[in-house]
């Protein structure tokens, strides 16, 4: 189905809707959509309602290529719009690495919509001034290696060693990304790049509801960064797990699963 927020259309699918059971909004990472869920939303609906939404210019969600379209406040509020019109119960709310960036803002924002939020490879922004301008830099060359060869970025992308876990779906994951328009993937990340987004650290210990935090063993720079922000929120429940890299959800799916049905029976029954 589709919502329309402030001249964006956004690309929903509700794969279940169980009035006895919780409902958990998924958002995907940089590049991806709301298909890269598919492969665990049998397993999640046995314990909750899934939702995926495909973020702004990502997957089947329109949006104008201009960065300030993926501004951090304009994306939240949009998507509450979104989330506010399914006139869903309070929910779960799931973010992977760009998502759960998204994820936080939005549980900034709106704390009182929310039961619990669950991260999987993320942070919580970038405080360091020389470093959020380090990573502008960064990302500005990125997003000009994409729009010039936006095949050629993919490539270098997929072998970068945070996504080197143990599964073949990335072969899938490359399918998704091959579908991208390079223009919004562009002006994504020079609107919502770590160097653009609002860095929420220093917020994280005001949050008044269950966080489950996850990493891949292989994915080092994530389990510290991940490590760090369990020491700053108050409810937090860490899961380092084994043989998996930055993609938890693709390298180790049973054992995600696993520690979902844990953390929401015992933080919702």
């Amino acid at each position: 189905m589709r919502c329309i927020a402030n001249g964006s259309s956004y690309y929903l699918q509700i794969h279940q809707n169980k009035s006895d059971l919780l409902y958990l909004i998924l958002f995907h990472g940089f590049m991806g959509s709301g298909n890269v869920f598919e492969p665990l939303i049998d397993s999640l609906s046995k314990f909750c309602n899934p939702v995926t939404i495909d973020l702004k210019g990502h997957g089947k969600t329109t949006a104008k290529p201009t960065p300030k379209e993926f501004d951090t406040a304009k994306q939240v509020r949009e998507l509450h719009l979104v989330i506010d019109r399914l006139q869903l119960p309070k929910f779960f709310l799931y973010g992977y690495s760009m998502g759960g960036r998204l994820s936080l803002q939005f549980a900034l924002e709106y704390q009182s919509s929310i039961k619990g939020l669950i991260l999987e490879s993320t942070h919580c922004g970038i405080s360091d001034i020389e470093e959020r301008n380090n990573r502008t830099e960064t990302d500005e060359k990125r997003a000009q290696e994409i729009e010039r060869d936006f095949e050629g970025f993919l490539s270098n992308w997929t072998k970068l060693p945070l996504f080197q876990g143990n599964s073949d779906a990335p072969t899938d994951y490359l399918n998704i990304m091959k579908e991208q328009d390079a223009s919004l993937i562009a002006s994504s990340l020079r609107g919502f790049g770590a160097g653009k987004m609002p860095a929420v650290c220093d917020h994280l210990s005001a949050f008044d509801f269950p966080i489950g935090l996850i990493a891949g063993e292989k994915d080092q720079k994530y389990v510290e960064k991940m490590t760090e922000m369990a020491q700053l929120c108050q409810h937090s429940e860490l899961e380092i797990i084994d043989n998996a890299a930055h993609r938890v959800h693709v390298d180790q799916p049973e054992k995600l699963t696993q520690f979902l049905i844990h953390f929401i029976q015992k933080h919702h029954g």
